[in-house]
Parts: C-alpha cells; structure tokens; sequence
C-alpha cells in the first residue's frame, strides 16, 4: 500500500474538517476483512499513520485551518503555543521535508485541545481545525509517546466499532485524545455545507460537547486509565475518588485487530482501522489509508 502527495492532498481536501465526508446517496458496502500491520515499519511506505512526538523548547507559532461555512474553503488561522506543548507530527516525511524536522500537514496525526484552539472558532468557520507546522529540531524535543496517546492516526475513536464500518455509518458520536493531553467528547450532529465538491456534511460541532484534562495516565499491557477530575458527558466512566483532581477515570484497551475495508472518504479507498473497547463499548480509529 502506497500513498502519493497527489493522494493526501486529495485526502485533506475531502476531510478537511473532522469527521466530513461528501454525501453519498446509496447503500455503502465497505467488506471488512481483518489485516496485519507491523508496529516497525508501518507507515513508511505503506500509508500508515505513524507518529512522532516532540514538546516544544519554546513557545511557538503553528498553523490551524477550519473551512469557511460560506464555500468551505480553507481559512487558515496562527496560533502561538506555550513552551512545554506536546505535538504530534508525521513519522515520515521524506518527501516533504527532512527527517529531523518536525512535521505535519495536519492530516492524521493528532489534534491539539480545543482548550488551545477556542479562540479560533466563530460562526464563520467549521471544523476541528487541523494543525500544521514544520519545526526544525533545534524547537523541539523529541519524546516517547504519551501514555494516554494512541499509537497511530489522530487520536480520534469513533464509536460503533466493527458495526460502523461495515455500513459505513457516519452518524456516530466520537472521543477525541488530544496531543497536549485533553479528552474531549463530539455527539453526531450532522450539518450540510456548500463547496466545489457539492454539499459537504460535517457530523460535528467544533467545540465538543465536554471536555477533561487528564491528570493521570497510567497504562497496563494493552490498556490504559485516564483520571481526571468530574465526569465526562458522553462516555461511561467511573467514579473512583469523591475529591482531589482524580475523581474520575475512563479505560481504554487497544484490542490489536486492524481491520482493512473500502471507503472512499479516505484516500484511495483502502482504509485501515484498529478497534478499541472504552470502557466496555467498541470504538475504532483510522490508522492507515492508501493504494492497494
């Protein structure tokens, strides 16, 4: 599996905002069928979404674009981050830039917080507003992932699991894990835009519906626990203290099944997903896209 710059810029400009796709009339068959994927390697030449993780030395400005609710055109906005700030970047860049440059086109890799980014929304723009930059590595310290990080993709679940993609439904909520250690919570809410595409429908807000720092992440094997401080609307989580900052905690285990299917929101068509259980319910996140 491949994947060209022709291909992703194809990708950013059809998903520009999360979770839009172009609306399709007809019933969706995407014919799931279980992968493999190796941890080593994946996303060098296979389309994967392999990340890198760096804090940043100082405080730095980064590129967040949202799309106009006018034409849905991109509208790119600056935002200076505090030093301290994790980022997520693409683990391979060849073609656009060296390999010791932080980078991100903004696609796929993960999210900053809305909690850096709400000064930003308006109600001329829509979208989670996906965050570009290209540092060089005298601004960045490079770091192990994050306990709470997922290991690929932009730390987005999206609920339904094996279910959802199957029949392709888009009308699901999402949790969004984002770089700099928030979680956030998106309830399905489908709104239509117009663009040159044809009409673009976003099913979420660009604020979420709730949102938690967390204190505390710690992993075990496959799973891992996050605590922060009040409940969570959205999620099933789990009150285990009645006061300090770690009142409650929501588990989240990687279930290692990556799943290969048809879906033409994503690049070339041929999407990987990887499911997740939250707290009991199942989730997938989109790991990889490409030519076959």
């Amino acid at each position: 599996m491949s994947i060209s710059k022709t291909t992703i810029i194809l990708a950013i400009a059809a998903l520009s905002v999360f979770g839009t796709n172009q609306y399709v009339h007809g019933k969706a068959v995407s014919h799931p069928h279980r992968t493999v994927v190796n941890p080593d390697t994946y996303g060098n030449n296979d389309g994967g979404f392999a990340t890198n993780w760096y804090r940043l030395r100082h405080a730095t400005n980064v590129t967040v674009t949202y799309s106009s609710t006018a034409n849905s055109n991109a509208v790119r906005k600056h935002l200076e981050l505090p030093k301290g700030t994790i980022i997520g970047a693409q683990r391979y860049h060849q073609q656009v830039a060296p390999k010791n440059v932080a980078y991100t086109s903004g696609y796929m890799t993960p999210n900053l917080s809305y909690h850096l980014k709400s000064h930003l929304v308006n109600s001329k723009v829509y979208g989670f507003g996906a965050v570009s930059f290209k540092l060089p590595a005298k601004k960045v310290q490079q770091i192990v992932r994050p306990a709470y990080g997922l290991p690929y993709g932009s730390g987005t679940l999206y609920s339904g699991g094996v279910g959802a993609i199957k029949s392709l439904n888009r009308n699901v909520d999402a949790i969004k894990i984002s770089s700099d250690g928030y979680i956030e919570t998106y309830r399905n809410e489908p709104k239509k835009y117009p663009s040159f595409l044809g009409t673009l429908e976003s099913h979420y807000q660009s604020k979420p519906n709730d949102s938690q720092r967390i204190v505390l992440s710690e992993k075990t094997g496959d799973t891992v626990h996050l605590y922060y401080t009040h409940h969570l609307a959205g999620v099933n989580d789990k009150r285990v203290h009645h006061s300090g900052d770690k009142q409650y905690r929501l588990t989240i285990t990687n279930r290692h099944t990556p799943y290969q299917y048809n879906d033409s929101a994503y690049s070339s068509g041929k999407t990987i997903a990887s499911i997740y259980s939250v707290d009991g319910s199942n989730y997938f996140t989109i790991i990889g896209s490409g030519r076959e």
